[in-house]
């Protein structure tokens, strides 16, 4: 492996991922917080906004990760994701506020068909890739997705004084960041002898097919993956997708939430990604299968806490936990894909999942909603936090237990 080659396109793969982040962390950090104040929307219809979102990503995620599997380390999808992106300020200005007081259902859909294809599903689009890129190249995933939740970071400092302002600037800086990622998109290395076409998985050589992708939900393995995985992140991510409007009730108005939302979203990700340079060496150390299960064991614990919680000091020290579940999760589950399954099939693994992962988050979203109306978030976060250790003492029994799959070993 030439070194300097590598270390090239470690760079600007690094930096396609750190402004595909920052673009996206301006926007999506506060967008609870968005429909909650702006558009006028409850907890639960809140909810559903984002199960509708959840639901068109489930839809896009298996295309996007067929696609991906096809085209190697050919960009075009990515292309397409970062293009669809630099249509957020437009977007969110003109389109989706106005649909959402207008016409909510008409509203639902047109966010979801648009945040479904730049954001919930092409951030995997963006990891996946990175992945497939890392080992062409011969470095460590996590050591680039690390640069990815630098740029969350430092968008973050800023992004609540902005939203203060007025939300229009955090689109705006999502459209724009999208236009540099296009950028570097260009420079990115796809041909070469560098490059270790194995690692690729030479798809050309021997195809991803359908019978390939429908053989794998006929082992225990693949289901014990989806069923633990998918739980414990819908816990994750229905908690956190509207943690932001419990996070400002700590504070004396909302103004000063959203500000300190924005320096927590900061030290959340900057964690992130100084775990995202450790995490490995740990992972390498007690296995992919350990790190998934104690991911699950953190993300409980944040929402636990999160629950218990009664003064802005608490929930300051616990919003960090985030950064070091992501990294647990990010780090292990491609380990894991990489141990127990046919490397070609990663991609395709990946963002079924991620299909899997909307597909609860959808049917949860507007649940956790009418809980928060009902009940209160602290109620609802004790009851999540609960699931997800329960779900994670079932994984220290049956996860990867079973046999690695190879598509040789496959039955025709």
């Amino acid at each position: 492996m030439n070194l300097s080659a590598s270390k090239n396109a470690y760079i600007r793969i690094s930096l396609c991922l750190f402004l595909f982040y920052f673009s996206w962390s301006a926007t999506w950090s506060f967008l609870a917080i968005w429909l909650g104040d702006n558009v006028g929307f409850t907890s639960t219809q809140i909810g559903y906004t984002l199960s509708v979102n959840a639901l068109f990503a489930l839809a896009i995620k298996p295309v996007f990760g067929f696609i991906m599997d096809k085209l190697g380390l050919k960009k075009s999808l990515l292309t397409c994701v970062a293009i669809a992106s630099v249509f957020a300020a437009p977007f969110f200005i003109y389109v989706y506020q106005y649909f959402l007081m207008t016409s909510m259902v008409i509203g639902m859909i047109l966010g979801g068909l648009y945040l479904g294809t730049a954001y919930l599903a092409g951030v995997l689009v963006f990891e996946t890739y990175a992945d497939r890129y890392s080992r062409a190249f011969g470095f460590e995933f996590g050591r680039v997705r690390m640069w990815g939740s630098l740029g969350w970071a430092i968008a973050s400092i800023f992004a609540g004084q902005l939203f203060n302002i007025n939300p229009h600037f955090n689109f705006m800086i999502t459209s724009c960041g999208a236009v540099a990622v296009l950028l570097i998109l260009l420079t990115l290395k796809t041909q070469g002898d560098e490059i270790d076409w194995q690692a690729v998985n030479e798809s050309r050589k021997d195809p991803v097919n359908r019978k390939d992708v429908r053989v794998l939900f006929q082992h225990a393995s693949f289901w014990v993956l989806m069923l633990f995985y998918g739980g414990i992140i819908w816990m994750m991510q229905s908690a956190e997708q509207q943690f932001p409007r419990y996070f400002v009730t700590f504070f004396a108005d909302h103004r000063t939430g959203n500000a300190v939302l924005g320096y927590m979203g900061f030290v959340q990700s900057a964690c992130e990604f100084i775990l995202m340079f450790s995490i490995p060496f740990l992972i390498n150390r007690i296995g992919a299968r350990n790190g998934l299960l104690l991911a699950g064991f953190f993300i409980g614990l944040r929402l636990v806490l999160s629950a218990l919680a009664t003064h802005p000091w608490m929930i300051i020290v616990i919003k960090p936990l985030y950064g070091l579940e992501m990294a647990l999760l990010l780090v292990s589950i491609f380990k894991f894909l990489a141990e127990h399954f046919d490397k070609r099939l990663t991609g395709t693994i990946y963002m079924v999942l991620g299909c899997f992962n909307y597909l609860g988050i959808t049917a949860i979203n507007p649940l956790a909603g009418y809980f928060y109306d009902k009940y209160g978030f602290a109620y609802t976060y004790m009851v999540m936090g609960c699931i997800a250790w329960l779900i994670t003492l079932i994984g220290i029994k049956f996860l990867g237990k079973q046999k690695a799959i190879s598509l040789q070993e496959l039955p025709g």
